[in-house]
């Protein structure tokens, strides 16, 4: 008889007998198997069926998607190098999906468009205007250029009409702002590529975006050591916290650190 030097259980079956004692003993006769799970269960990404849906947070890390008109999932891809933090930011939102969907319909990077967008609001929708001013919305747009480059976005693909909000209450509509915003992003990369920058980037074009186009084409081919206070009104530097000792080169470090990695996004797609 085996002493064991612990307490044990006996378990027959058949003719073979095993002793468990805290450790495994073989069994005489057949080998036995054990199944184990063939690795880790697979992680699901949720994703947005339904424009507006919300109470909660699609994980969108190391992801692409995009959506159709009704707002259904039609395709899910992998994220590529390109993509930058600021996309993952307008991909949180609910209007995400179909804001970069427009921008790539127009031509525009939905990186570049994204950079805007953090900058701007946060990519948040906010309502700002008031006290003489129009400026509202995610992309802070005012009144005059959403009507102006709503329009032209409209020009350049009519299909767009169906995805948009109409009127006024389209600028306080996320998605439908950004058409506007992209279009505006297109009008300001076409400007500086005639002011000899033949591949604008978001950090390039912010400028533009910011103080129109006059001021914009000068800023974007400053010299780093020249001073904002050259280029800009004093109401616009109060307006944007920019002192009058500021450079070019620090105003556009400034930027750069909010926009991230999606500062040097280029705007335009072809």
């Amino acid at each position: 008889m085996i002493r064991l030097p612990f307490p044990c259980r006996r378990m027959a079956q058949a003719t073979v007998v095993l002793v468990t004692c805290g450790f495994v003993m073989p069994s005489i006769g057949r080998p036995q198997t054990v199944n184990v799970p063939g690795g880790l269960p697979t992680h699901v990404n949720a994703t947005y069926q339904e424009p507006g849906l919300g109470g909660w947070t699609p994980d969108t890390t190391g992801t692409a998607q995009t959506t159709s008109g009704s707002g259904a999932l039609t395709q899910t891809a992998t994220a590529g190098t390109s993509d930058s933090d600021a996309l993952e930011t307008l991909y949180q939102q609910s209007w995400g999906y179909a804001a970069a969907r427009n921008a790539e319909a127009l031509g525009v990077n939905p990186s570049a468009l994204a950079a805007t967008c953090v900058v701007e609001s946060g990519c948040q929708n906010l309502y700002t205007a008031g006290n003489g001013s129009t400026i509202t919305g995610a992309f802070q747009m005012s009144n005059g250029t959403y009507s102006q480059t709503l329009g032209e976005a409209l020009a350049a693909d009519p299909s767009l009409a169906s995805f948009l909000t109409s009127g006024t209450a389209g600028q306080q509509d996320p998605a439908t702002q950004a058409m506007a915003a992209a279009q505006y992003l297109k009008d300001a990369a076409t400007s500086l590529q005639q002011s000899g920058i033949s591949n604008p980037t978001a950090l390039d074009a912010r400028a533009y975006y910011n103080f129109g186009p006059s001021a914009g084409a000068e800023i974007a081919t400053a010299d780093d050591t020249s001073l904002m206070s050259s280029y800009i009104s004093s109401a616009a530097m109060s307006g944007n916290n920019i002192s009058s000792t500021t450079t070019v080169g620090q105003w556009r470090a400034a930027v750069a650190a909010k926009m991230g990695s999606a500062a040097s996004s280029s705007i335009l797609t072809g």
